[in-house]
């Protein structure tokens, strides 16, 4: 995605003239053609506010037909029609101070060559023609006075370089015999002019300003050219420096949007010299009346002078300071950063202003300079300028076809209508705040006092330009004094308010924020901070910022107002803020098919500070203990080495020896010996099923203790479960002092019962793998990034999203079979239905189908709730950000899972269905796969309840031709809860009676890892 990639060469439209020069362009520099981006036709644009229609079609502004020449007007027609000079058969009558292009000369070192060693010549016999005198046609009896142009090129002809009339002996004469003599009535008309001509040539203040600024521009020319060969040298240096800095790249605002191509935030650079909110426009989309007033506010002669203004530089030379600068003049400024009041920078602006003249049409140079003028102390370019002080955004659809906000600059937001006056209002109070945009820039009115009031007075003199120059505006006419005080009570009601950054769906923008400047910078992340900030791009994310509003309203919902659910009685009713201390928590959803996030909340509140909250800190990515939701992993692995659900691990005491030491002198402290909640045992002979269902820990460990912990910790990271690798290993290893400890010196069968510190993201993700029948997609938070100039810089593609085979379909939807097992938890849970969708029915009556999974650590920080639709996939987190304790009986199912109920439930299409009253926004749901299929190559058998081998007495899934061949112990053949002695594919159809066995072992009052439900 680097900006290099795109930079191509510049090739010319057809017909304009750019004096044979190709020029290179890169994304980010000036020299982007915004015209070259993709036809937009109706269809392509965004809904617009109600009546709101652009001031031009693009085609219409960037054709301008041909209309009568007006001051301050781009020549017509402009601004890719070939130009007079560039049609064959023409001569160029261009001149220093006139012609379309301001070509002073055709070839800059033909006049190097002509003025040096000819300054005399040029000093005694240079005339100052006037304007009108530079653009009439040479006769064929006139001859240059320069015989170092071609025979019968006039590019050199023009005020200051006049012709020279021919020889006496080449003009006709006049016959002296033939008597003649004048008619009354034209001695009178020629003594008429006579009068007017010796009038006209009276020395006023302005013509005596005017020579001597002609004068002083001819003579600083004649020094820049001083000795033929260094003249040439010193333009040659300059020629690159110009392309440089019309191909530099300039910093631009980045934005990221949602997947609907809602605003969520705008990045800028906040941090250099010259720091501010940027985004460029392209010069069709420019407003004509925006044009006429930055030129009379800033250079009335732009359309015709050669890229400085003579007289500029005079007041520049007597007054001793700046100023005076023409548009191009400016825009050399802005670019090279050099604001020092100095003749030499004077100097130095006008012969690169000149160059650059050379290079490009005026068109092109007045676009650059609408997108590099600082418009206010961080209002970079007029768009930034139009959304920070008109609220004039830009509308883009999901293929980031863009109409800029500049573009409904005469559009009132309140009626959605055209209105020329309001245009011109704000054009003309735009137009006069480049001047000194610190001292004009409203939004800073609390800032510094008086800054609207100077802004105001600043447009006066703006308007009173446009009125001296004549300046007509579409749909209003002429600029008269009475047009000009309608203008300026129009905008006297103008309201500006300080710019303020607001950031929707905060957690999740910051995470993919990170992930683009790791991408830019290639693991550098300052480097990458910079080009993210300065760059320009426009990220359309998997977010859907609607469904984000309600994750946000449903986690304050659950921890800040009273509840009273199924374990009121043992838990209390809340607010678990206030009551239980539960003050945070974290939402990921995410697509099961694509990883997509759609939804990411990582606090109860970005706003606060306190420290059970730290809003601002992503808890979605933080490191905690999963507990028991972490035992699913575990199972999985067994399942893959061949166990299946209906394997028997019975919920009794049991010592599970340390490393190295003996059980059998003290199993109280030289061997494991974890309980269930509560410090208790079940004491059942439970299946995985039930085990699972119920949060049994013993089961889990002696799974475990089957795979081996280095099989769990593989399977876990091929889910996309990397912490325990680059957080919890370094951690052992740094605790104990020893980098070279492995996964086994660190982690026991403790892990089964989620002791190892995991984030949310990433458990979300490995119960990814489930939903999707065993295919594991990584996260994803960006689907596409375009430049500001329309590049399509990257796209991801939904339909091929970059799945890895982790399990297959058939080990996979045996989990989904066992955690989708309403009925399989009720010994646990009772009759608490929030893991399941029993508040919904289906118009068919049918209950949809979720796989969910509770985990609470023993210590009671950390509280978990995970599940899954066919579709999607939600996690949840509840607990403090400083890791204090609950207080009462908090567990999974009464902390994150009516988070997790409401949010889920939405995601896939309902609302409030356990009355909840969470305000359901405009979510539509794409989502309506609302049941679990079983894959071919699974079926359900029957197995003894004693151990889950061949016998009889209960069925449940395991793969085909997988039937146990052996019994193993003498089997009973008693039905298990959790079943009916049923074939059928559906394992929740009631449960059996209770099946324990005879205590083996009295309860453990030690101090062990557990596990909670």
């Amino acid at each position: 995605m680097s900006n290099s990639q795109w930079k191509q060469p510049f090739n010319r439209p057809e017909g304009a003239n750019y004096n044979g020069h190709q020029q290179e362009r890169g994304p980010g520099s000036l020299l982007g053609r915004y015209g070259e981006q993709p036809t937009r036709g109706p269809s392509a644009v965004p809904p617009q506010p109600s009546g709101l229609e652009l001031n031009a079609t693009p085609a219409s502004q960037a054709g301008h037909p041909a209309m009568p020449r007006e001051v301050g007007r781009a020549p017509t027609p402009l601004p890719l029609q070939a130009s007079p000079s560039n049609q064959e058969g023409q001569a160029r009558r261009t001149g220093l101070l006139s012609g379309r292009y301001n070509n002073w000369v055709s070839n800059v070192s033909n006049v190097v060559r002509r003025w040096s060693g000819k300054v005399v010549a040029v000093a005694g016999n240079m005339g100052l023609g006037s304007h009108s005198q530079a653009a009439r046609p040479l006769f064929p009896s006139q001859t240059l006075r320069s015989s170092t142009l071609p025979a019968g090129s006039s590019a050199g002809v023009g005020p200051g370089l006049v012709e020279k009339p021919a020889p006496s002996s080449q003009r006709g004469r006049v016959d002296k015999t033939r008597p003649w003599r004048r008619s009354r009535t034209l001695r009178v008309s020629m003594l008429r002019r006579r009068r007017q001509r010796l009038k006209s040539r009276q020395f006023g203040p302005r013509r005596v300003i005017t020579i001597v600024a002609s004068v002083v521009a001819v003579l600083i020319l004649i020094f820049l050219s001083t000795g033929g060969a260094s003249a040439y040298a010193y333009y040659q240096e300059q020629y690159p420096r110009v392309q440089q800095l019309a191909s530099q790249h300039v910093s631009q605002t980045s934005r990221i949007y949602d997947r609907n191509m809602n605003l969520l935030y705008q990045a800028y650079d906040t941090e250099s010299q010259y720091a501010g909110r940027r985004t460029p426009v392209a010069y069709k989309d420019i407003p004509m009346v925006m044009q006429q007033a930055m030129i009379a506010a800033e250079d009335p002669t732009f359309w015709e002078n050669a890229g400085f203004d003579p007289q500029g530089i005079l007041r520049a030379f007597i007054e001793h300071n700046g100023g005076g600068s023409g548009l191009t003049q400016q825009l050399i400024k802005n670019l090279t950063h050099d604001d020092q009041y100095s003749y030499s920078r004077k100097i130095t602006e006008a012969a690169l202003a000149i160059a650059l003249t050379q290079q490009y049409p005026k068109w092109k140079i007045l676009e650059m300079y609408f997108n590099v003028a600082p418009f206010g102390a961080q209002e970079l370019g007029i768009e930034a300028a139009v959304e920070d002080y008109f609220d004039l955004k830009p509308h883009c659809d999901v293929h980031f076809n863009c109409i800029p906000g500049i573009r409904y600059l005469d559009v009132d937001l309140k009626t959605g209508k055209h209105d020329p006056l309001l245009g011109l209002a704000r054009a003309s109070f735009l137009a006069g705040l480049p001047q000194n945009p610190d001292y004009y820039d409203p939004s800073l009115e609390k800032v510094i006092p008086g800054n609207t009031a100077r802004a105001l007075n600043r447009q006066k003199y703006v308007l009173n330009q446009m009125i001296k120059l004549g300046m007509v505006v579409d749909g209003v006419g002429l600029v008269t004094p009475e047009v000009a005080a309608k203008v300026e009570a129009i905008s006297a009601q103008f309201k500006f308010h300080p710019y303020v950054n607001t950031i929707r769906a905060p957690h999740f923008v910051f995470w993919v924020i990170t992930q683009i400047e790791n991408a830019l910078g290639h693991g550098d992340m300052q480097a990458g901070k910079v080009a993210f900030l300065t760059g320009g791009f426009n990220i359309r994310t998997t977010v859907d910022v609607n469904l984000e509003t309600f994750v946000e309203k449903a986690i304050d919902r659950h921890l800040n107002q009273v509840e009273c659910r199924y374990f009121a009685s043992y838990t209390g009713c809340g607010p678990l803020s206030t009551v239980n201390n539960v003050n945070d928590a974290a939402v990921v959803v995410m697509d099961a098919k694509t990883g997509e996030v759609l939804a990411m909340a990582g606090s109860s509140d970005w706003n606060s500070n306190k420290p059970q909250i730290k809003g601002q800190v992503n808890a979605a990515l933080s490191p905690r203990q999963p507990g028991s939701s972490f035992k699913p992993i575990v199972y999985a692995t067994a399942f893959q080495m061949g166990w299946y659900p209906g394997i028997v691990l019975p919920d009794v005491k049991t010592y599970f020896p340390y490393n190295n030491e003996n059980p059998e002198t003290d199993p109280e402290n030289n061997a494991y010996h974890p309980t269930d909640y509560g410090n208790t045992y079940h004491n059942w002979n439970s299946t995985i099923r039930e085990a699972l269902q119920n949060s049994l820990n013993v089961p889990a460990v002696k799974a475990m203790e089957f795979t081996g912990v280095q099989n769990v910790i593989t399977m876990a990271e091929r889910m996309g479960i990397t912490a325990i690798r680059d957080y919890d290993l370094p951690a052992c290893r740094q605790s104990k002092n020893n980098p070279n400890l492995t996964y086994q010196d660190c982690f026991f069968p403790s892990l089964a019962l989620g002791t190892a510190e995991v984030p949310l993201l990433q458990m979300t993700g490995a119960y990814q793998v489930f939903a999707d029948g065993g295919m594991h997609v990584p996260p994803q938070g960006v689907l596409d990034i375009w430049d500001n100039y329309g590049h399509h810089l990257y796209h991801y593609d939904t339909s091929h999203p970059p799945a890895t085979r982790v399990l297959s379909p058939q080990i996979a939807y045996m989990m989904t079979d066992v955690l989708s097992d309403e009925a399989a938890r009720a010994k646990e849970f009772g009759g608490d239905h929030t893991l399941s969708m029993w508040d919904w029915r289906l118009p068919d009556g049918q209950v949809p189908d979720v796989a969910a999974k509770t985990g609470t650590t023993d210590n009671f920080k950390d509280n978990w709730t995970i599940g899954y639709t066919p579709d999607v996939v939600v996690g949840v987190w509840a607990g403090n950000a400083d890791n204090e304790p609950f207080r009462g009986n908090v567990i999974g199912i009464t902390g994150a899972a009516p988070i997790w109920h409401s949010v889920i439930e939405r995601v896939m299409g309902a609302c409030n269905m356990d009355g909840a009253n969470i305000p359901c926004g405009s979510y539509k749901s794409p989502y309506h796969d609302y049941f679990f299929t079983a894959p071919s190559g699974v079926k359900k058998m029957c197995v003894n309840t004693v151990n889950g081998l061949q016998g009889s007495g209960y069925c449940d899934v395991m793969l085909d031709d997988e039937y146990p061949q052996q019994s193993g112990l003498p089997a009973t053949t008693t039905s298990s809860p959790g079943t009916n002695g049923e074939t059928g594919m559906n394992p929740a159809n009631g449960n059996g009676s209770d099946n324990t066995i005879t205590p083996t072992a009295t309860v453990d009052n030690g101090a062990t890892s557990t596990a909670q439900p």
